[in-house]
């Protein structure tokens, strides 16, 4: 039961950062205030695009974190391997977030720190795949 609940949150939080890293992919300026600093008006080619790699990331996430419940966690060297940097850079988001001067960016934090307890939990990072 934990473990769906723990999906469910996840994907919930991962389905949130889609939203907005696709809005600033296609410049929309409703998330302007919760995404890089709160301080734009309209975003630069450059972001945008930074922005739409990211949000292949995350969908890469969906699909993958799905993996990892229904695998019971990592199932390779390289699941394994991907959990651990997906874990380590939610964790880095959730930090970024927490740092930023702008009250409404710090709330994606939570979503961050989510999605970190999700690949700690559902990836079962203790338990290392054998060489082969």
């Amino acid at each position: 039961m934990k473990k769906k609940i723990v999906l469910v949150l996840s994907l919930l939080s991962l389905v949130w950062t889609l939203y907005l890293t696709t809005s600033v992919a296609f410049n929309s300026l409703a998330v302007a205030p919760r995404v890089a600093g709160g301080e734009l008006h309209s975003f630069s080619a450059a972001l945008r695009f930074t922005y739409a790699v990211q949000a292949l990331v995350v969908l890469f996430q969906l699909f993958f974190v799905v993996q990892l419940f229904q695998r019971s966690g990592v199932w390779s060297n390289t699941s394994y391997l991907l959990a651990r940097i997906f874990l380590i850079l939610s964790g880095l988001s959730a930090a970024v977030n927490l740092m930023s001067r702008n009250p409404l960016e710090r709330w994606n934090a939570i979503p961050a720190l989510t999605i970190a307890y999700a690949y700690f939990f559902l990836g079962a990072l203790n338990f290392r795949p054998r060489r082969k």
